[in-house]
């Protein structure tokens, strides 16, 4: 397969700029080691790559990593390397000794891997999160940047003009539907539909076998596995750990501990609640999202378009990929941008809430081409009550063009997106 630009890649430059070590970590097979190696293959200046998958060099680092770093001339690239964590204060060393090469540290396990960058290298390394392709990434068109466009804008028809004089690259329905199907690992570019299959189950057996070896003692994977299947049938819902707890026979304490794994190896991730002190009625658990609708729909055993449209989950679904989608635009964004969602305990919900600065843009995942006033209620109410702190509304919808549903909400196809 032809390498893909990832959007990411340009800031491994900007940070190497202020650090001189620069972190990549993200799920297994979401394209870090090709990454890297494209990276360090078109710069003029020599890089080594090595990756400790490679048990030899594994083991000399481990006897003995003082040696392994000061032997360091030239910049390196070191894969999976939260295998071994005694490095990390060796390169602390010969770094604040003023070591003039780059250095780029790679892995899957982020638990792992932040947990020795905060005992021995913190305030040395810039931190990257690469996920799996972005819809526009894995159809290599131009990002969109759309989170970027609307926080920029404190008046909604400042947005719609530049959304409509912007050339924006549309996805077809039928790309948008593919991808949310199969997900966006790289892998799955070059495969035949039931080739995916079965590489989404090769996937998820390495990942119990050796991502889990690496992250923590599981006692009982069989239980883990149970957890695992469940939260995907619960992606884009409250976390509700006593009742997963209650469906899968196995104790809340041990469910939440399943769920810090998940999290720390990129499976799922949790969106806090947006609440405010004026309004005690609003729920404050979090959502949980699976991080890829690929594993979502494999779990859900949904094997093509009509199972994942007509199963009764698909509405889940759809918000899971706008939440991946805002989710690889935002993490990197600087002044930082949060999400969140709101909800209040008599049913009124908005599914995505961008934090930035003191503004709020209330954000609606519509499965329909078609809006009626009545489905806009919650996201009304949330404007109403946080007032002047949001400046207008968005709903991202199945429809084709750009447009005003209200004066002061605006619809923007899921075809943008990306």
């Amino acid at each position: 397969m032809d390498y893909r630009k990832r959007f990411i890649e340009s800031e491994i430059d900007d940070l190497f700029e202020i650090f001189p070590i620069v972190s990549l970590t993200g799920p297994r097979q979401s394209g870090k080691s090709t990454l890297i190696k494209h990276y360090i293959n078109k710069k003029k200046i020599p890089w080594v790559y090595i990756s400790l998958d490679d048990r030899e060099i594994l083991l000399r680092i481990k006897e003995d990593p003082t040696l392994f770093a000061h032997s360091i001339n030239s910049n390196i690239a070191i894969d999976e390397a939260q295998k071994a964590p005694e490095l990390f204060h060796a390169l602390k060393q010969v770094v604040d000794r003023g070591l003039k090469h780059k250095i780029i540290l790679s892995g899957s396990a982020n638990f792992l891997l932040l947990k020795s960058i905060t005992e021995s290298l913190a305030g040395r390394v810039g931190l990257l999160e690469l996920q799996a392709f972005s819809i526009a990434e894995a159809y290599e068109y131009k990002s969109n940047s759309l989170i970027h466009k609307i926080i920029k804008h404190h008046s909604i028809k400042d947005l719609y003009e530049t959304l409509m004089n912007s050339q924006l690259e549309k996805i077809s329905d039928k790309k948008l539907m593919n991808f949310i199907l199969y997900g966006g690992f790289p892998k799955l570019i070059e495969l035949k539909p039931e080739q995916k299959l079965k590489w989404f189950d090769r996937y998820i057996s390495t990942y119990i076998e050796r991502d889990l070896r690496d992250l923590s003692q599981i006692g009982n994977l069989d239980n883990f596995q149970k957890v695992y299947k469940l939260f995907a049938y619960q992606t884009a819902q409250i976390l509700n750990l006593s009742n997963i707890a209650s469906d899968t026979g196995i104790d809340s304490k041990t469910v939440k501990h399943y769920l810090s794994i998940l999290e720390s190896s990129y499976q799922c991730k949790t969106l806090p609640a947006y609440f405010s002190k004026q309004r005690k009625q609003l729920i404050k658990s979090p959502k949980i999202f699976y991080s890829d609708t690929g594993l979502v729909n494999f779990h859900q055993r949904n094997v093509d378009l009509d199972s994942m449209l007509n199963r009764g989950g698909w509405g889940h679904i759809l918000e899971t990929f706008v939440y991946s989608e805002l989710h690889k635009e935002a993490k990197d964004m600087s002044p930082k941008v949060d999400l969140y969602f709101w909800r209040t305990n008599n049913g009124a919900e908005v599914d995505f809430i961008l934090s930035y600065g003191e503004k709020l843009y209330p954000i609606e995942v519509k499965a329909a081409a078609i809006i009626n006033s009545y489905e806009l209620k919650s996201l009304e109410s949330f404007m109403e009550a946080e007032g002047t702190k949001v400046p207008f509304g968005i709903v991202f919808y199945r429809g084709d063009r750009i447009s005003f549903f209200k004066e002061n909400i605006l619809g923007i196809p899921l075809g943008y997106l990306g």
